[in-house]
């Protein structure tokens, strides 16, 4: 077991600036490799800070729990305000691997990542098949945080599950996991975009943005300057994959309660499980001004937002640029995207707490006992600008929700094995019905997010895979070079289709395939 210390972290690593980008960084036919700690207690520096020039250091069978970072919690790997001249400094931290570790309650004040926080120069680093529960950051990021410029980064098979961020002074996004190139140093000036990065086959599950957008996913000024040199040419803008994720049960305090996209003008979003998201319209800038007792109701499944004005001016006018230049427009497809829920704040001001039999504050609608209210769904929505997402071949809510999507989705129960919606704190079993209800905690002396979620439950449980019968069988479409699913099992499994009506050469739409 190792100890940190009061003021570094419990692990530093420092790489040799004139190896020049050896492969053999720390000697010949050697690879650096942090194997087999427990490493807790570092109050100030986290628990594993990767430097500079730390190329192909290895992290992995670690348990790394209970550390403090001013910049990242538990793995820190980079800088994030370190300049070199007029730019963010590239660290070089090349290949850096990440895997098989248990990440748990480190917390993070600044920068991104609670769990995991990666920065500019981390080009080529995989993070994959870790545990990252239950670690907090007062900015972006509570689980793992891509922040900054880092090239081929790869974030696979990891349980993200129930870490949070939150600030009551500002907006902070990105609950499970955040995605972002670093903010422009200058106004109205692009950032350098964070880099191309795939994330496969995770289950992001209880995370939490109390103060902002993006429960389980965030993803915020991807593109910039790779869009301004390249007006016209997407195929040389950044791209962001999202493949075969389970994205259940997280909540955002503003909208995108599953995911969210901002300046992110590639996104592929394919075979993912949305569901079961809340938002809850629980942050300062869901009230509307001189409305300090009501809220408004936020999106919760996949919220698409308006490009910043600077980017926005970068893209071209040819037109396989067109259906980009407004807002993040992710390509949308085989894909389920169910019951995400959406509610508001109120403080009922006629209600007196000395008398009344239950709260006078609290979310709407009430779907819990007494009040048993109905739910309300909203899991598709673009914001800032018109516009409509275009999900295809995937299971939704609705056909219809002001958007007519297109004839290739159905609006059916995809039947999981054992799904759940968030309930109170203290909610243990696992129930497939909306009639729970979520805590809210005010204070009301207080600016900006003055309002907190508890809800529950707080372990893992639950089971979204398909059962057989599932309306998701066959219904993706083929040919989207997604060959296995969440599990590893091939795509399509043939003998699967119970739908006459489709090819058995069809993947099943979702995370899972069924089989």
């Amino acid at each position: 077991v190792l100890f940190g210390t009061e003021e570094g972290p419990g692990i530093l690593v420092v790489g040799n600036a004139a190896n020049n980008g050896n492969a053999n960084e720390f000697g010949p036919n050697r690879v650096a490799r942090i194997d087999g700690f427990s490493i807790t207690g570092a109050d100030h520096g986290g628990g594993v800070f990767a430097s500079g020039y730390a190329r192909n250091l290895q992290v992995s069978n670690n348990r790394i729990y209970s550390n403090q970072g001013t910049y990242g919690g538990g793995i820190r790997v980079g800088h994030v305000t370190l300049l070199d001249g007029e730019d963010l400094t590239d660290s070089q931290n090349r290949n850096v691997r990440i895997q098989y570790n248990q990440i748990s309650q480190n917390g993070s004040m600044e920068g991104a990542g609670g769990g995991i926080a990666l920065y500019t120069g981390a080009d080529g680093y995989q993070v994959r098949e870790n545990t990252v529960c239950g670690n907090f950051s007062t900015s972006d990021g509570g689980g793992i945080g891509h922040l900054g410029l880092s090239d081929g980064g790869i974030i696979a098979n990891n349980a993200i599950l129930f870490n949070q961020t939150f600030n009551q002074g500002v907006g902070v996004n990105g609950g499970g996991l955040f995605i972002g190139g670093a903010a422009p140093i200058a106004p109205a000036v692009l950032s350098e975009g964070s880099g191309n990065v795939e994330v496969l086959a995770n289950l992001i599950k209880g995370n939490q943005a109390g103060a902002g957008d993006g429960g389980g996913i965030r993803t915020q000024f991807v593109n910039g300057m790779d869009v301004s040199s390249s007006r016209n040419n997407p195929g040389r803008w950044f791209r962001i994959n999202l493949v075969n994720n389970f994205v259940v049960d997280n909540m955002a305090g503003l909208a995108g309660g599953g995911i969210s996209l901002q300046d992110t003008a590639q996104a592929f979003i394919r075979h993912n499980t949305v569901a079961h998201n809340d938002s809850t319209a629980t942050v300062g800038a869901a009230f509307a001004p001189n409305s300090p007792n009501e809220s408004t109701a936020q999106p919760a499944g996949i919220v698409s937002r308006a490009h910043s004005s600077a980017l926005a001016a970068a893209f071209g006018n040819a037109p396989q640029v067109q259906a980009f230049r407004a807002f993040s427009n992710p390509t949308l497809a085989n894909n389920i995207v169910w019951h995400n829920r959406s509610f508001y704040w109120k403080n009922d001001a006629t209600c007196d707490p000395a008398t009344s039999a239950t709260p006078c504050f609290g979310l709407y609608p009430r779907v819990g006992e007494p009040f048993n209210e109905p739910v309300v769904y909203d899991d598709l929505a673009v914001m800032g600008t018109a516009g409509c997402l275009d999900p295809r071949n995937s299971i939704l809510t609705v056909l219809s929700d002001g958007c007519t999507y297109h004839a290739s989705n159905l609006a059916a129960d995809p039947l999981f094995v054992a799904g759940y919606f968030n309930g109170s704190p203290g909610q243990t079993v696992v129930i497939n019905e909306t009639t729970t209800s979520l805590a809210t905690a005010p204070a009301f002396d207080e600016g900006g997010n003055f309002i907190d979620v508890r809800f529950g439950p707080l372990t893992p449980t639950g089971d979204y895979h398909l059962q057989d019968g599932s309306p998701a069988e066959c219904l993706g479409a083929a040919g989207t070079g997604v060959t296995t699913d969440a599990d590893g099992q091939a795509r399509p499994i043939t003998t699967n289709c119970t739908n006459p009506a489709l090819p058995v050469t069809n993947p099943d739409a979702g995370a899972d395939e069924r089989g």
